[in-house]
Parts: C-alpha cells; structure tokens; sequence
C-alpha cells in the first residue's frame, strides 16, 4: 500500500483541538503544594508525638514557656515541611523532564512532539518500539503488528491492516505504519481502564524504606532514654515537675523525624539537579544506586561516538550510484536511523531518489538478524527486493561475492568503519505474496557503504577517569568485529580480544561469567546477548549499569541493577524500562552519573551521621549529671530550642555539601552495604562523645566561677551551639582538612552557623529572648572560654582525619576490592 500523502494537521489546529480537548495524559498528576505538604507532615506519627509533648509541656510548664515551645515546633515544622516542599517539587519536574515522545504529521510534516500535546486527528507516525500515544485508526501498514498484552494479556503480537484499530499502550513489534488519532487521554480504552485504579503514589526507594524502619527503632530508643533518665532523677531526690518536663523535652529533641525527609531531600535534588545535566532519573531507585555501580556495559554508537555519521567510501568506487541506489531501496520514509539519513545524504549530492511505487512486505532487524528487506512494487509492475545490512549476512544470501570486495571489508573496518553491504534481487510478480525469508536468496551484490563515525571529543579521558575510579567499561555494538575492536582502541578500551555473538552463543552461563572478567569488547551482539552479559556479570558480583535503545533492550534494561535508555535514538519501550534517561546519548554524561551517585551517597551520610551524632551527645550530657546527681545542663525548653539548630544542618546543610575532590579517584563502596555499619557506628560514637565532653567542660568551668544555675545553663547553651556548628562543618568530610576541601564553599552551612552563632548571643545577652529562654547574663570572658572550650574538646574529630585518611586517594573504608580493569587505555 502506498504511504498516505495526507498532511495531518496544521499547527494551528492542534493548537485549538489541545486547549479544546484537553492534555493526552491518563492521570493528572497532583500539583505539589506546601499547604498539603504540611498537613501531611503534621499527621505524621512523630510529629503527632511531639505535638503531644509540647500541649504536656503546656499543662506541667509556664504560659511563657508554652508559647515558645510552640512557637519552636511551629518553626520546626515549616522547615521540614519546606525541606519536603523542595524535595517533592524536584522529583516532580523528573516526571515532566523524561515525558515520552510522539512522531505526527503536522503540516506535511513528521515532528517529534510530547506525547499529552497529541490531539484527535493527529496523525501517528509508526515504527518498531514505538508505544501507541492514543486510540487511532490505521491509514497505512507494512507487515505491521503490535503487542496488545497490556489491555489484553495475550502475549503474541496482532497483526493489524489498514482500517484496524490500534490502542494507547500498545507496542509496535514489526513493520511500518500511520494512524489517525480517535480518543486522546481518559477517552481512550487504556484511560477507561487506568480511571479506575486513581492516584498511584511512586513507591519509596529500598534506601528510604531502610531510613524509615531505623527511624522507628531509633524513635523507641530515644523515647527509652527519655524515661529512664527522669525515673532516674526522681530516683535521686530531683524536682518530679522538671524531671518530667526534662524526659518531655529529650522526647521531642532525641526522636528522629528527621531521617527520612534528609533521604528525600538528597536524593530528589540530587536527581533533579543530575536531570538538568542531561541525565533524567525517572526513578529514585537509579539515584540510589548509580553510584555503586562497578561496570558500564555501554553502546558504541552515539554513546561513544558522536553520532554524525557520514559516508566515508563507496565500493565499488566506480559503481557508486548504482550501490546507492540499492541502499535507498532500505530507507524509512519516515523515521529514517542515522545510518539511512548518512545514506541519503549522500545520494542527494549526486541527484539520485529512492524507488518509486509501493512497498509489498518489509522487515527490520529483529530475531537476530542484522539486515533490513525491502520489496517494493515498481511503476512498471516490476518487483524488486532491496537488502540491506551486515556484510556476512548479505553475502550469505548473493550468488557470488567478489574477493576483492571482501577484502576491501576487512580493510574499511580495521579503520573503524560501520560497513553496510546493500543487494537486490528481481522478483517475478507472481511472488508478491511469498514470505520475504523465502525470497531473500540468490540475490546480486550490489556493493559496500563504509560509514564514519568519530569517537566523541573527551571520550578516551572519561574512559580513563572512570577506570581510575573503579569502574570498568564495557563495550556492546552490533558492529564487525574488527570495527568494534578499532573503535575501542581509539576511545582506551582493552580490545586484545572481542568476542563475537555467535562466540557468546558457545558459552554457557558459567563459561561466560568467567571470560567476561577479562573481555570487554563485544561485537555483532544481539539484545539477548546484551541480556546474557548483565546476568553474568551480576553473578559476578558486580553493579551494572546498562544503556539500552531498542524493542529487545528491556530485558537487559530491567534486568541491570540501573537500566539508562538512550534519548536520542531510544525507542518508547527501552525508555519505560529504564530508570534514567541519557538525554544526549554521552557516556560523559553516563559517568557524570555515576560520580554524582557517589556524591549523593556521601552527602546522605554526612547527614546522618552527623545527626545521630548530636542526638547521641544529648542523650550523653543529660545523662551523666543524673546519675551523678548534679543540676541539669539545659532547662526543658532550653533543649527544644536546640532542637531546630540540629535538624536543620543535617536536613539542608549536607544536601548543598559539594562532592569532595577525591570521588572520582575512589573505588565504588560494597554494593548494597548498609548506610550505618560498624565504622560509622563508631564514627558517631565519637563525634558525639566529643560534643558530650565539650558541653561538659563548659559546664564544669561554670560551676566551678561559682555561676547561678541561669548561668552555668547560658554557658553549656554556647558550648553547644559552638560545638555542633563546629562538628558540622568538620563532618562535612571525613578524609580531607577544613582547609582542604574549602570553609566558605558551603553557603547554606554557612548561613546555618552565622544564625546558630547570632541567635546565641541574642538569646544570652537580648534581654526578652533570655527571659523566654530562662537566660542570664553572662560575662563575655565566661561565654569566650566556653566557646573555647567547645572548640578544643570537638578538634580531635577533625585531628581524626589524619589517622585515618591515606591522602585523596583513599577509598571508602567500606569498599570492596577494586575489579578487575580492563579499560585502562592501551
């Protein structure tokens, strides 16, 4: 059937038919809003908790020290709700950012346009790997079929004809075809269906599910500590009102809220802002897991090249339009790949067109093979099939090949040429009907298109940086083998072996798990290949990411433990299986990835780290004095003051923390190892024993100038402040000095401490404030040694590093050994 000529609708038209009908999208997303936010932040159980604490505090405290306490959560809880607010906003620009896209005819036109902007009487334009954007009527089919398994659970694909209807969700599996757009959005038969299911909320990632469960035990350890130790000072004689307005007030402060919006908070942002560098997250998950990964599998085309492929020569030279002529016989009308755009160019240059008259019976490359068959019906009723694709696989079908043009193979793709050998074949017209695979023999070799495509600029430094990282490279290309090996060697891969698909096909599991820890170069690869290749090197114990573009691509996709599907030149099917999206199709920008994954790891340990830190010099500081029986270091509401200081720096401050310089220079940590293991344990033990012994000392230095109890309480209170800002920005890391890694790169830290400092001086020396707090006024000599002494107690955290810390070069102490690399450059 001939290719409709119908031009589709105009610009205009869509435009008003839009903003008539309506987006073409199943569910409208809920808008992200602070006040929603906010109410669900308050119903959560520990907000609940310490919302129950403040209206206790109201009835055993003083109306002054109700409102503050109030006025503290209130605060409290519009930063985390602001935190959140952030945080959600962010993960919801990832969904606007990977939108799926649609081929129409507008205007005479084929355009790629967002899929919710199709409107009814668009016209979809069809090709394998593409998911049906709506409800529509085919106007024009070649050999076409989709796979309607997910309105009906039937597993083979359909064959569809002109005049059959094809539906939203489906998948194109075969063949070439248009449709006119019937029913857009909830009109459709998949969004009749998809109404009754409502609003799905994302799932939480297995790193937030994890914070969420240690949140809860903390949540009992901390409410533990907050009864034993008033039992305790009324155990000891003590006032029974303050101990439990004290045991009220560690509640609120020790209770860890805090931990699973500190997740949200880098992971979101941290994904949101890697998406505005090309790289879309569709999933938290691939955020989470990015930077563990040990091995890229990768393609070569596009990611590794530049995708501006070219024809370089033409053999035979003196037969080039004849050779190209062949080739146009293969060319998508539509939606040509790179390799038919390089290839019509060139044939535009010297005046030569494609056939004219109508396709009969078409196939892609599909089930392992690696050419394209055209047959088309000419003007004179001839026919003639047209073959295009790998050179081995065309010669096995002509009747005689040439030495000199094998041999000329060999030659275009020790340069790193794709080669593409193109034949044709006259039909008699009484087997228009035969099956294309009965006809694609004895055919007549019209010649070879060697095509160029250059490594992209910088790519062999990637390549190299990733590798002193830890991470191996490894290369998937559908190319002759010799073309994989040269390309390789030019970008720094090891090709000292490339192993053939048909190679892979002779392992077995076991076999190729062993040969892939020393070949990193595969050619003539299938999407199974691809899919063998992950499983394998999983069995190995490695973290793969996977780029994928293809129909055949999701199993290896959904199979690599972060599945990135090309942008460019992925279809719908490897972008809904992946969890990210390479918008450039760069593997720059893939390895960007990986050390930014690194870098939301680091930032996410910081935080928590640091905030158990704190949570543990509180328990600490109150402790001691009631078992020993002396006055309490901090009033109860002087400790839920305190209280916002502390959230704050690990729920904002870390996030903004930049990646420290060596990141790039270490090896990945153990996969799936846990955030809070035994050095991290030990490392918060100490932290906040230092801040303990910190406040302790002031404490001691104030009772010892023979201090009121107002007083002793104001210089404890600087110590704190001072202490924990100070140990802030020392975990800020954990192997380079202050000096180092930079004191003012840290803005919002920076404005975190300035406050925490300001408020401190106000709330001791501004008179109000100090009443409201149960302040008095403190000699400033008093205050400075107590800041001094904050500062003295908390510096071995930072005399630490140079016990631990090997130089940049250092690796996580949780890492495992370094795999073995092989794309080191030769």
């Amino acid at each position: 059937m001939q290719t409709s000529v119908h031009p589709g609708l105009t610009v205009a038209e869509a435009t008003a038919r839009l903003a008539r009908l309506g987006p073409n999208r199943l569910f409208t997303p809920a808008p992200v809003r602070f006040w929603a936010i906010a109410a669900e932040e308050i119903r959560e159980p520990m907000i609940l908790l310490l919302l129950g604490v403040g209206v206790l505090y109201s009835v055993w405290g003083g109306l002054g020290d109700a409102i503050t306490i109030f006025v503290v959560i209130l605060l409290l809880v519009a930063a985390e709700v602001g935190n959140e607010f952030r945080a959600k906003r962010a993960i919801g620009a990832l969904g606007q950012l990977s939108e799926p896209k649609t081929r129409v005819r507008r205007a005479g036109q084929v355009i790629t346009t967002e899929t919710e902007t199709v409107v009814q009487g668009d016209l979809l334009i069809l090709a394998p790997g593409a998911r049906v954007a709506a409800d529509a009527t085919l106007t024009y089919t070649i050999n076409f079929s989709v796979d309607e398994s997910t309105l009906t659970g039937e597993s083979l694909p359909m064959e569809k004809s002109a005049g059959d209807v094809v539906y939203a969700g489906t998948v194109v599996v075969a063949g070439q075809g248009e449709g006119e757009a019937t029913a857009t959005g909830s009109a459709t038969r998949l969004g009749q269906l998809a109404a009754q299911l409502g609003t799905v909320k994302p799932p939480k990632t297995p790193l937030q599910l994890a914070m969420k469960s240690l949140a809860k035990k903390l949540v009992w350890v901390a409410v533990s500590f907050s009864v034993v130790i008033p039992l305790i000072g009324i155990a000891r004689g003590g006032d029974v009102r303050q101990m439990i307005l004290t045991g009220l007030s560690l509640a609120f402060a020790t209770i860890p809220e805090e931990l699973p919006i500190i997740i949200t908070m880098v992971l979101g942002l941290g994904a949101y802002r890697l998406s505005r560098q090309n790289f879309l997250v569709k999933r938290l998950r691939a955020a989470e897991t990015l930077g563990d990964a040990t091995i890229i599998l990768t393609d070569k085309t596009g990611t590794l090249t530049e995708s501006r492929m070219h024809v370089a020569t033409v053999w035979p030279k003196d037969q080039e339009h004849t050779v190209l002529k062949a080739a146009l016989g293969t060319v998508s009308p539509d939606v040509p790949d790179p390799l038919e755009k390089a290839v019509s160019e060139r044939a535009s240059t010297f005046g030569i067109v494609k056939p004219v008259g109508e396709i009969l019976q078409l196939r892609h490359p599909s089930a392992g093979r690696r050419s394209k068959a055209v047959l088309w019906q000419l003007r004179d009723g001839s026919l003639r099939l047209h073959l295009s694709g790998a050179p081995e696989e065309i010669f096995d079908r002509c009747r005689e090949v040439a030495a000199t043009l094998r041999e000329q193979l060999a030659e275009e793709t020790a340069q790193g040429r794709r080669v593409v050998a193109t034949a044709t074949r006259t039909i008699d017209a009484h087997s228009a009907d035969v099956p294309l695979e009965k006809l694609e023999r004895d055919l007549d070799i019209a010649g070879l298109v060697a095509l160029a495509d250059p490594p992209r600029p910088g790519v062999k430094a990637t390549l190299a940086q990733v590798a002193r990282a830890g991470v191996r490279t490894l290369m998937v290309t559908g190319d002759h083998p010799a073309t994989a090996a040269a390309i390789a060697r030019e970008v720094g891969i090891a090709a000292d072996r490339v192993l053939a698909g048909d190679e892979i096909d002779q392992l077995d599991d076991a076999q190729l798990a062993q040969v892939v820890q020393d070949v990193s170069v595969f050619a003539r690869a299938t999407p199974q290949h691809k899919y063998r290749l992950v499983q394998a090197l999983q069995k190995n114990g490695e973290v793969v990411a996977v780029t994928g573009d293809g129909v055949n691509d999701a199993l290896a996709l959904k199979a690599a433990d972060v599945g990135i599907a090309m942008g460019i030149k992925g279809t719908d099917v490897a972008k809904e299986a992946a969890q990210a999206i390479l918008a450039d199709d760069n593997y720059a920008t893939l390895a960007r990835g990986v050390f930014e994954g690194r870098h939301f790891f680091d930032n996410l340990r910081k935080g928590v780290n640091y905030y158990l830190a704190v949570k543990v010099g509180l328990i600490a500081i109150f402790l001691l004095p009631v078992v020993v029986g002396l006055p309490l270091p901090f009033s109860p509401i002087q400790i839920i003051v305190l209280e916002l200081f502390m959230d704050l720096a690990a729920s904002a401050g870390f996030v903004a923390e930049p990646a420290e310089a060596d990141i790039a220079r270490r090896q990945p940590r153990r996969a799936r190892g846990p955030l809070i293991d035994g050095a991290a344990l030990r490392t918060i033990l100490f932290k906040g024993g230092l801040l303990f012994a910190a406040v302790m000392a002031a404490y001691a230095w104030a009772n010892w100038r023979g201090l009121s109890t107002a007083q002793v309480q104001a210089c404890a209170f600087a110590a704190w402040m001072i202490g924990h800002v100070a140990l802030a920005v020392i975990s800020r890391s954990d192997r380079d000095w202050i000096s180092h890694h930079g004191l003012f790169t840290n803005r919002i830290m920076n404005l975190w401490a300035v406050t925490a400092v300001a408020f401190l001086l106000l709330a001791v020396y501004l008179p109000p404030l100090a009443d409201a707090l149960h302040f008095a006024w403190v000699a400033p000599t008093d205050l400075i040694v107590s800041m001094g002494l904050a500062l003295l107690f908390v510096a071995p955290a930072e005399l630490r590093k140079g016990f631990t810390s090997t130089g940049p070069q250092q690796t996580d102490p949780r890492a495992s050994p370094a795999p073995r690399r092989r794309c080191v450059p030769d």
